[in-house]
């Protein structure tokens, strides 16, 4: 469109620029039209060129999987074993209750057979 009508728009969208009027002074002079290179390749290139960056994507998106079963692992492995040590709390704690009423019963029977004694 450029160089069809002479103009181009500036970073402004409501300036339009024409470089006639050579109003940007050095830029719009400089400045020629680009057209992008287009170097022809074969179909084979082309394919290649495909396989090799959908192979590249593949390994990203696998390694990208990797690592999110890892981090899901490690988040379950610390749940595990947070869980494991409430567990072991709640057997320690079972086990210094059952001691302790095991304690109070022989300190009963105690003071009963030194009270049927007396």
């Amino acid at each position: 469109m450029d160089a069809i009508f002479g103009t181009r728009e500036n970073i402004a969208p409501s300036f339009i620029v024409n470089r006639s009027t050579d109003i940007d002074g050095e830029e719009s002079s400089g400045m020629e039209p680009k057209t992008p290179k287009r170097s022809k390749k074969n179909n084979v290139d082309t394919i290649a060129m495909a396989i090799s960056t959908m192979s590249e994507i593949r390994e990203r998106v696998w390694e990208k999987k990797l690592e999110l079963e890892k981090e899901r692992i490690e988040k379950n492995h610390t749940i595990e074993m947070g869980k494991l040590e409430v567990k072991k709390q709640k057997w320690e704690f079972e086990r210094e209750k059952m001691k302790m009423e095991h304690e109070l019963k022989l300190k009963e029977m105690e003071f009963k057979q030194s009270n049927n004694t007396n």
